[in-house]
């Protein structure tokens, strides 16, 4: 009861002075974080989840949020965005997976004494941008008046489709790691089956719900009170539903929440701000909190001081940013914005989805290896992000700003 207690203080006392943090570079990520570290076993063990049942609660938690923020996200971005600049949003998919991918393998396998399969593990595992961390910096008053819709929109969208991306690229390491894996089994079930019909499916089911929202409200079935239940209901059913099949229900969150947003009116849409401080905060304060329980101090320094930074300074500069500055200026929208490639490339935080790939890896592998990276980098992602986001947007502004007198 006192984790329930102390995590809805935290979402009250966040709630309360949402504007005074917001303004003062600091994020619920990094708040929920900080206090976890603070109550947990490392300083004053006022609560510990060190059980065996632990890792298990951090996944849900994570599964959970992931839902809610890609609906959240799919939500915020215009329905005709991806029709509209589909050159340049595919190119920042696909090539921005590859790239985040490649670079963050090869760094690892540069670091660690691990093989380069392992390190292509815990490569696309680190891969995704996190949408729970990126909404700090795409939503809400600051975004909008510091950023260009270009901006947020790309982020918003490459976070969302790559969350549930990701997993199949996982499964293919896998199925190159271990001998008892099947490539053909991969392609057909993981690839086409788990992950592409899935996204058909998920479509298909968003404009249906979509559509079904849309004739309720018309005709005065339902209350503009409904609509936000409406929606955090179809994500939980999207998840649990393709997840019971067997299927990327990640992946299908998005797809299916992308889908639904289409379909209804500008009147039915949730707001940004409205989504984010009710749908977000509730979700993301406990998954962060929880991991703050248990960060594996012990296994860092294990690591080496000197390892461990290595690590996280390595992540956070070259991960994303080198790839991102070479394929955005072949991209349509961005091709002669360099402020932009900068800002967009520094921007791509790891998060909630790589908690959560590391622990289905070490449930696979029952090695905590990747756990122990990954741990790592959450952790210095969430607090170099967090703290960057209002920061680097000003300083984007100002840029900008200058170049235009």
């Amino acid at each position: 009861m006192l984790l329930i207690f102390t995590i809805s203080a935290l979402i009250i006392l966040s709630g309360t002075f949402y504007k005074k943090l917001e303004n003062h570079y600091i994020t619920d990520p990094l708040i929920a974080l900080i206090f976890g570290v603070i109550l947990g076993p490392n300083l004053f063990n006022l609560i510990s989840l060190e059980n065996s049942k632990s890792m298990d609660i951090l996944k849900t938690a994570t599964e959970f949020t992931m839902a809610v923020a890609l609906m959240a996200t799919a939500l915020r971005i215009p329905s005709n965005y991806f029709r509209k600049h589909f050159k340049t949003q595919s190119m920042v998919i696909v090539f921005g997976i590859l790239g985040m991918f490649l670079c963050s393998s090869l760094l690892l396998f540069w670091l660690l004494p691990l093989s380069l399969p392992e390190s292509c593990l815990i490569g696309a595992i680190i891969t995704p941008t996190d949408p729970v961390v990126a909404s700090t910096m795409v939503s809400g008053e600051n975004a909008k008046r510091f950023l260009p819709a270009r901006i947020r929109n790309t982020i918003s969208f490459e976070s969302g489709v790559n969350d549930g991306l990701v997993y199949p690229l996982i499964l293919l390491v896998f199925a190159l790691i271990f001998p008892a894996q099947n490539l053909q089994n991969w392609i057909l079930k993981e690839f086409l089956f788990a992950t592409v019909l899935c996204g058909f499916g998920a479509f298909v089911l968003g404009k249906l719900f979509g559509k079904l929202m849309h004739k309720a409200h018309g005709k005065g079935w339902m209350s503009n009170k409904a609509v936000l239940p409406f929606s955090l209901a179809l994500a939980f059913l999207l998840l649990s539903g393709f997840n019971a099949v067997d299927m990327n229900g990640i992946f299908s969150v998005f797809i299916g929440g992308f889908a639904f947003s289409s379909e209804i009116s500008q009147n039915e849409t949730i707001q940004e701000e409205r989504v984010q401080e009710s749908m977000d905060r509730v979700f993301t304060i406990p998954v962060f909190f929880i991991f703050g329980l248990l960060l594996p101090w012990k296994d860092w320094i294990d690591l080496g001081i000197w390892t461990s930074v290595s690590i996280i300074l390595v992540i956070i500069l070259f991960r994303r940013i080198p790839s991102f500055l070479l394929f955005l200026r072949l991209t349509p929208q961005f091709k002669s914005k360099f402020k932009d490639q900068l800002l967009i490339g520094w921007f791509g935080p790891i998060g909630v989805a790589a908690l959560y790939y590391a622990i289905v890896t070490l449930e696979k592998t029952k090695d905590d290896t990747a756990w122990i990276i990954t741990s790592l980098v959450v952790m210095a992602s969430t607090l170099i992000h967090g703290l960057s986001s209002l920061a680097f947007s000003k300083w984007y502004a100002k840029l900008v700003n200058k170049s235009n007198k």
